[in-house]
């Protein structure tokens, strides 16, 4: 479910793969490990217990559609919001479930579901996950982020930030959190900083409407998308100095992206008179010079709405995944030149990607 008030309507199918793709895998599922390629988590259905995860394999250029089913023959659960790879794991957090599975992650085998309530023992939906020093820090929905130790995988200690908050990035020491405000009656407009030495937050720094994706360069500033209120107030792109907090517009639209060597690559989109979604580019803005590279960087056309983004640094590679709410995903890749390179299918809402190489 991702942050736009608006949830994902839609049903699992199987439909006809895409080039280099199998809707399933003939392989028998102790056959294949995640050693070499791309892992896809797919949201799934809110309210349709259906998230998964899907497997591209660089060596073979087969794609296994439910990795975690295959592996653990159970269902990974509903809202796959966020997932990231620290050491030897997989850590995953599933919004709607409530939980945070710990996946090993060559193997794809669960290593422990971790229930996510607060005192009250309701669920407090985790959103997103970051990690450093031998902590997974997981933002909560409800207000809150907690730490998982990785070595013991225990929670530890909990600390209150802004309303609804969403994603999340580590930069010298600190952990930024987006607050949107996205299931409150004012949406919120703050990004809370954490000291991770201490644990506590610091402060809360003033940036635009419901603030989404963030993200940081090499030398520390932040990078934000907000989406504003869908209406009067337009969502932005800005920076936020390392230094002085200062906060800065970038004019530069943006839906989503993600940065990797100071580059940050963006996909925008508008919709037209009927609701309908148009005008789809992928951008490159170098943030370290401070300017637009290319605003359109690829020539193959998107067949549904860009819904993730992600650039594998060994390669850079462009991964963009497209959704049409309702039927199985698909994943694009273009190299660096934004020419096409092939694409595969993914289950429902590809929301994250993960690189796992050799």
């Amino acid at each position: 479910m991702k942050i736009r008030k608006t949830l994902p309507l839609s049903l699992f199918v199987c439909i006809t793969a895409f080039s280099f793709t199998s809707c399933k895998s003939d392989d028998p599922v102790d056959n294949y490990n995640l050693t070499n390629g791309v892992v896809v988590l797919n949201e799934g259905k809110y309210n349709g217990n259906n998230a998964s995860i899907s497997y591209y394999d660089f060596d073979t250029q087969k794609t296994y559609s439910d990795v975690f089913t295959d592996k653990n023959n159970r269902g990974l659960g509903d809202t796959g919001q966020d997932m990231i790879k620290y050491g030897s794991k997989l850590y995953i957090a599933v919004y709607n479930s409530s939980l945070i599975e710990v996946v090993d992650a060559k193997t794809g085998v669960s290593k422990k579901s971790i229930s996510m309530v607060n005192d009250s023992n309701e669920p407090s939906y985790p959103r997103s996950l970051t990690a450093a020093n031998g902590k997974v820090y997981i933002v909560l929905y409800d207000g809150h982020v907690t730490q998982l130790d990785t070595t013991t995988l225990a929670l530890g200690s909990k600390i209150a930030v802004g309303t609804n908050p969403d994603c999340s990035v580590i930069s010298n020491n600190k952990l930024y959190v987006a607050n949107t405000g996205g299931m409150a009656a004012v949406m919120d407009s703050t990004v809370s900083v954490i000291n991770l030495s201490t644990f506590t937050e610091e402060k809360r720094i003033t940036v635009n409407m419901n603030p989404s994706t963030i993200q940081a360069d090499s030398e520390g500033d932040i990078y934000i998308a907000s989406n504003g209120n869908y209406g009067t107030i337009a969502g932005k792109f800005q920076r936020i100095d390392a230094t002085t907090n200062k906060v800065t517009d970038i004019a530069v639209s943006v839906r989503n992206f993600c940065i990797v060597d100071d580059k940050a690559y963006i996909y925008n989109f508008s919709y037209d008179a009927n609701y309908n979604v148009s005008d789809k580019t992928i951008a490159v803005y170098d943030v370290k010079n401070e300017e637009l590279l290319t605003s359109s960087l690829i020539s193959t056309t998107l067949d549904n709405t860009p819904y993730c983004i992600a650039v594998d640094p060994s390669t850079n590679y462009i991964y963009v995944g497209t959704t049409d709410y309702s039927t199985l995903g698909k994943m694009y890749c273009f190299d660096s030149t934004g020419t096409f390179k092939y694409s595969f299918a993914t289950g429902i809402n590809p929301s994250k990607v993960v690189f796992i190489t050799k």
